[in-house]
């Protein structure tokens, strides 16, 4: 295993924002977790979905009991939020250039290629890296330029970083939070169901098509 710097696919060439990632050299290579350095064992990854644009996992991944600001500045449970919907869980930054604003846009298309009943059923979280510029109101207004149904979080960037790091996402703490500053962040997509854990992993570089083709599947694994 290797720590390296890994861009989108071919469509998002020469994006300029850092997404630190561990990828797992198997017959193909493929953006597993980010570890964070400190040894963790990378996520298992059972087999590339012959079904889907993502990866199936071995281990599933528990979707964190983490309560965090919402955009109306009160506290929100993630669990609580997301409770009898899939939840698409992203972890970026407002002031991102580029992987963060496509994948949000990405989602956002997907969503309205499904029928009502389908998109009543999914929920799009986005829980903030950089709590010092990503207020509550930047975060509600960013979101609405995408989809005003996004559920966004901030709050202590200690809590938000043992969450990702619990599910094998790599967050980096800005070495200066004033002025001009990137955020280093992994760049997955993870969908959890009703049953709180995450069977999947989407990397950056997933088209709005193909999450729409995909999110059906993922409602009907979860029971219908």
């Amino acid at each position: 295993m290797r720590t390296v710097h890994l861009r989108p696919a071919a469509r998002t060439a020469g994006r300029r924002s850092r997404m630190l990632v561990l990828v797992s050299l198997l017959p193909f290579l493929l953006a597993a977790c980010g570890g964070g350095g400190d040894g963790r064992p990378p996520v298992k990854i059972s087999a590339p979905a012959s079904d889907l644009h993502g990866t199936r996992i071995g281990t599933p991944l528990r979707e964190p009991d983490l309560t965090l600001t919402g955009t109306s500045g009160r506290p929100v449970n993630l669990i609580k939020a997301t409770q009898g919907r899939l939840a698409l869980v992203y972890f970026g930054y407002t002031h991102c250039p580029d992987v963060c604003p496509t994948t949000m846009a990405d989602l956002a298309g997907a969503l309205r290629l499904l029928t009502p009943a389908q998109r009543n059923r999914i929920a799009v979280v986005f829980i903030t890296s950089d709590p010092w510029r990503d207020t509550t109101k930047v975060i509600k207004a960013w979101l609405a330029s995408f989809d005003p149904s996004f559920i966004g979080l901030t709050g202590d960037y200690t809590k938000i970083q043992a969450a990702a790091k619990s599910l094998g996402i790599a967050l980096e703490r800005p070495s200066s939070t004033s002025g001009d500053y990137e955020v280093t962040h992994g760049a997955q997509v993870l969908p959890f169901g009703g049953d709180h854990q995450a069977h999947v992993i989407y990397t950056a570089g997933v088209s709005a098509k193909e999450f729409a083709a995909d999110l059906p599947k993922l409602l009907a694994e979860d029971g219908g």
